[in-house]
């Protein structure tokens, strides 16, 4: 029995390090934003003044800790970056997204699923009615923005 928790107890010391090799991300959720950071840029992470301060390479990231609601290590980036909601070219009001022009027109989930392909020609109303309520990412040409359905 004393063989088999000291074997026990020891595999787990030895994947700990293992385990904390594959992470590169600190990824910070709070009520109005997700940001990854990769680690690499990570200088120092302090609690200053209710907030949470992840000094960077590229200057600080500010989070305030009565809005956090998850921070965590992660093997890869799980946030989509601050997205606009609105633009000149696309739209979604009342369940419909209002395209205005041509290409092709990508519909994202947050996981990176191609959920709707459509060649638009002069501008359309697409209906994303058959698309299970969540977060998407709409892409046409060099406009993408993120909708909540």
């Amino acid at each position: 029995m004393k063989k088999h928790l000291a074997f026990l107890a020891l595999t787990t010391v030895l994947s700990i390090p293992l385990q904390a090799d594959d992470l590169q991300y600190l990824t910070a959720a709070c009520n109005s934003r997700e940001k990854s950071i990769g680690l690499a840029t990570i200088q120092k992470i302090t609690f200053e003044n209710g907030n949470v301060v992840v000094s960077t390479t590229g200057g600080p990231i500010t989070f305030p800790i009565a809005e956090m609601k998850k921070l965590a290590f992660t093997s890869t980036a799980t946030a989509i970056g601050d997205l606009k909601s609105q633009s000149k070219t696309l739209a979604y009001v009342d369940g419909a997204l209002y395209v205005q022009g041509s290409g092709v027109l990508r519909v994202y989930s947050m996981t990176g699923n191609l959920q709707r392909l459509a060649d638009i020609r002069g501008g359309a109303i697409v209906s994303l009615n058959n698309l299970p309520k969540g977060i998407y990412v709409i892409q046409l040409g060099n406009e993408t923005i993120k909708i909540q359905k």
